[in-house]
């Protein structure tokens, strides 16, 4: 436990500092991140399947300069680098090759890629410092808000293959207390319509969940307690941020949703005037 303390001391402080640089610098830290938690998932995976750590890096390189660039629209061209050098290695080493060995190098790109871009794109919007410190918090309120509302009162513990641990009840509280933060933050900056930080709570804390279940999993199913070492006391890149990564693309979907219904609204509240 002191050890983790220690690291949360020594860790939070700097991300927070990348948070309030933004831009380049802060697209830079979440390519560390993404090249150092691939590297782990594949560290992961090497024992059940092959893996083929540059070609799948450069697709999430290419995903990860989309972001940064404000071309969303072309994440997909990661996709193309990493489908291409794949299948092309694989037509010529099949079937030592196989089919799962695809579907794990794809994973990787999915799971590590396209999820961690969102944090770019979030940190790219209006206000954008604001709201991946909003996604980061978030996370962090729904963990301490499960973990200590599971220890006081959880009971059903649905998910014990997987995270015997995680209960409903600390599900739950989680949920809540996000809702509570995100509010209590929407209230101060203002950035978003009065009631969207309770949907928006709602989405990520159960997104967030499944995030932390799925690295679970993984961590089950390839036999390891750790995904990595590199913060210690609290595991690897994977471990630690694992939540987030799955949020970042919700929160920043949630919100793009919010601007669509609104200007929707004032397209209405246009028409209605006119007749």
């Amino acid at each position: 436990m002191k050890q983790r303390i220690l690291t949360a001391i020594a860790g939070v402080p700097i991300l927070l500092l990348f948070m309030y640089l933004g831009g380049t610098p802060f697209a830079c830290l979440v390519a560390v991140l993404a090249t150092v938690g691939l590297h782990e998932f594949y560290t992961m995976a090497k024992g059940k399947h092959q893996v083929l750590f540059v070609p799948v890096l450069l697709g999430v390189w290419a995903m990860l300069l989309c972001s940064y660039l404000g071309v969303s629209n072309w994440l997909t061209l990661g996709i193309l680098i990493t489908f291409c050098l794949v299948f092309g290695y694989a037509v010529f080493k099949f079937p030592a090759f196989g089919v799962e060995d695809i579907a794990v190098n794809f994973l990787g790109l999915i799971y590590i890629g396209w999820t961690l871009s969102h944090l770019i794109l979030l940190g790219a919007m209006d206000n954008g410092r604001v709201l991946v410190f909003m996604a980061f918090l978030a996370m962090w309120a729904n963990d301490s808000g499960a973990y200590f509302i599971g220890t006081w009162f959880g009971k059903r513990r649905p998910w014990g293959t997987i995270s015997p641990k995680k209960s409903v009840e600390g599900t739950i509280g989680g949920i809540v207390i996000t809702c509570i933060v995100l509010y209590l933050m929407n209230l101060y900056f203002k950035l978003l319509p009065h009631l969207a930080p309770l949907f928006i709570g709602v989405a990520v804390a159960i997104i967030g969940l499944i995030g932390d279940l799925l690295e679970s999993l993984l961590k089950r199913y390839y036999g390891v307690k750790d995904s990595g070492k590199i913060l210690p006391g609290h595991g690897g890149i994977l471990d630690r941020f694992d939540s987030v990564m799955i949020a970042a693309p919700m929160m920043y979907y949630c919100i793009l949703l919010m601007h669509l219904l609104s200007g929707q609204m004032t397209d209405m509240m246009g028409v209605m005037f006119i007749f």
